[in-house]
């Protein structure tokens, strides 16, 4: 093997051992600083009267039975009737009020520079309860103490213990929240107890939408109303927020629309998760990530410009909130550690400026679902650009593969049976270049006697060395970069399908053979990095032509399978695959196209 061939493995082990240990560690989720760094929860309190509430969570009570939604639910939630169905037996709701500890935003607004109250409830304001919203793709909980979500099951995913995946942190503030600005500083709807004209929304067969309205009453004349859509076959939920009233408030120039708990960890592989966690916001066009809450920092401002949409991602999943009817002015993203009994997690708020007037009305788009491309493009709004293609210059490649792979899937049930199927296809492709490769190799072996006798010969003067190298190269028809060609190309595909396996849901949960069952995760018995270790060896013993490259031979293989051992396993196989292959063609080589001494 030439020594620019050797230079260019090194190149490869450098790169992935600069990853794995000096960017990796730069940028992977830190412990918290000590407990006592942490804001503490105050005691409750009860609301104090005026414009300075203690904004204490009250007290909740849980629900009855819930109920099914009527088929003919308006589409417009603000114009539906009142009525309630009838109840169906047997159903309680999956969360409890009264399970959510109180917080107190007011003495906790760890993301603000600005204390930030809540509005008490108007007297005689009906108790929390839930509602619960549900179709074929999730089943969630809405509580009317705030109109926020408090739950969110994706039926179709399942989670560390093999139970659905739910997206809302346990004990954190839920979303979306309503806050304002006055002339005394922001104020929070989310102690307000809103009154709902539905118990539940439960979509079944012929049910095409149905939605559930909340209306509360706040000091200062003002009403707060909060109208969720629920379509059939969607991931995303219909927002309608009006504003009337609150002249007696003062109330600002804008509002926000605010996503303050984040996103739930979901996986197994507890850190790769939280490594993966990201604020977004699109801004101009230009979609901003934001690796938040590795490490306690100040409060960020509010960024201005016309913003599109905000949203909050983890390894799979992803939460949005996207104004429909017009742009926001701007966003605020900010993020904090957070300790929880066993393990560290990470808390990423996400807030949408929107210009506040009263009377007032805008429709967002919630999205709570996978991480789809094409279910996010599907939107319109470059929801998509949450996705993690890799660098620009890989995402073209990601993208071609990711749809190979999807197409492949569509007549192939086996992802790993997709993954050998493309390393067929990708080796097909590339035979041309590596038949060339193993000709320039072979001829390099070839030539090898009179590289040596001219080594000797001009050991003393190194430019005629070259002279006479480029020479002999040149009337042998050899190009001695030739070799590496195809180990180049084949870089980039090497790294989209590490991007793809490590971000996209399609190789979530994606069996493949006896032990191993998800494609995504490390083989957790090594077979799969123990044969593409013994692979790559038998390929290079099949090369090597200079004894002086035994040493390397045997190290290389080793020194790779602790580089990769721990990547996703749908990436060993590949690659496993691939080393398999080129032994097939070089077999076929050395047989049919042997060494032809040089003349």
């Amino acid at each position: 093997m030439e020594k620019r061939v050797l230079g260019a493995f090194g190149l490869i082990i450098l790169t992935w051992i600069g990853y794995y240990y000096i960017i990796y560690p730069m940028y992977a989720p830190q412990r918290p600083a000590p407990v006592d760094r942490m804001v503490p929860q105050e005691q409750p309190r009860d609301f104090a009267a005026g414009d300075d509430p203690a904004g204490v969570y009250p007290q909740g009570e849980t629900t009855g039975p819930a109920f099914d939604a009527p088929p003919d639910a308006a589409r417009s939630a603000f114009d539906a009737p009142p009525d309630a169905a009838a109840p169906e037996p047997g159903r309680t709701p999956p969360h409890r009020i009264e399970d959510r500890p109180r917080q107190d935003l007011a003495a906790d607004s760890w993301d603000r520079s600005e204390r930030v109250l809540f509005l008490p409830p108007a007297e005689g304001a009906p108790a929390p309860r839930d509602i619960v919203v549900e179709n074929q793709y999730f089943r969630g909980v809405i509580n009317t103490m705030g109109g926020v979500i408090t739950s969110w099951k994706l039926k179709g995913y399942r989670g560390i213990g093999g139970e659905e995946v739910e997206l809302i942190p346990p004990d954190r503030e839920s979303g979306p929240d309503i806050v304002l600005t006055t002339e005394r500083g922001p104020r929070s709807t989310r102690a307000l107890r809103f009154a709902a004209d539905r118990d539940a929304v439960v979509l079944g067969p012929g049910q095409s939408s149905g939605s559930v309205t909340l209306t509360a009453d706040a000091p200062g004349g003002l009403t707060i109303t909060k109208a969720f859509v629920i379509n059939r076959d969607d991931y995303a939920v219909d927002l309608q927020v009006r504003i009337d009233g609150g002249q007696d408030l003062a109330l600002g120039s804008k509002y926000y629309l605010r996503w303050g708990g984040g996103i739930n960890v979901t996986e197994r592989d507890w850190d790769q998760d939280l490594y993966a966690f990201r604020g977004f916001a699109s801004l101009n066009d230009t979609v901003i990530d934001e690796d938040l809450g590795t490490e306690f920092e100040d409060p960020r401002p509010e960024t201005t410009g016309e913003t599109h949409w905000v949203g909050v991602r983890s390894k799979y999943f992803f939460t949005a909130m996207v104004p429909v009817d017009r742009k926001a002015r701007g966003y605020r993203l900010n993020g904090r550690p957070v300790q929880r009994a066993q393990y560290d997690d990470r808390q990423i708020a996400a807030e949408l400026s929107m210009g506040l007037a009263s009377p007032l009305m805008d429709n967002f788009l919630l999205y709570l679902g996978p991480v789809h491309y094409d279910t996010l493009e599907s939107y319109g709004y470059g929801l998509e650009g949450a996705v993690d293609l890799g660098w620009t210059i890989i995402q073209p490649i990601s993208r071609i593969t990711l749809i190979s792979l999807v197409w492949l899937h569509q007549f192939i049930t086996n992802y790993g049976v997709v993954i050998i199927v493309l390393s067929i296809i990708v080796k097909i492709l590339l035979f041309p270049l590596t038949h060339k490769s193993m000709k320039a190799t072979q001829g390099m072996a070839a030539l090898q006697p009179k590289m040596e006798s001219l080594k000797e010969k001009h050991k003393n003067d190194s430019t005629k060395l070259n002279q006479e190298m480029m020479k002999l190269y040149r009337d042998a028809g050899v190009n001695p970069l030739g070799g590496c060609l195809p180990l180049l190309l084949q870089m980039p595909i090497l790294i989209a399908l590490y991007t793809i396996f490590s971000s996209t849901i399609e190789l979530r949960d994606a069996p493949f053979i006896g032990w191993i069952q998800d494609l995504s995760l490390r083989d957790p018995y090594y077979v799969l990095p123990v044969l593409m270790a013994a692979t790559m060896l038998i390929q290079s013993k099949m090369t090597m032509k200079d004894p002086r490259q035994a040493m390397f031979v045997y190290i290389m293989p080793a020194v790779l399978f602790f580089i990769m051992m721990n990547l996703p396993s749908g990436l060993i196989l590949y690659w496993t695959m691939i080393n398999v292959l080129t032994i097939v063609q070089q077999a076929f080589q050395n047989r049919f196209f042997p060494v032809q001494p040089a003349k």
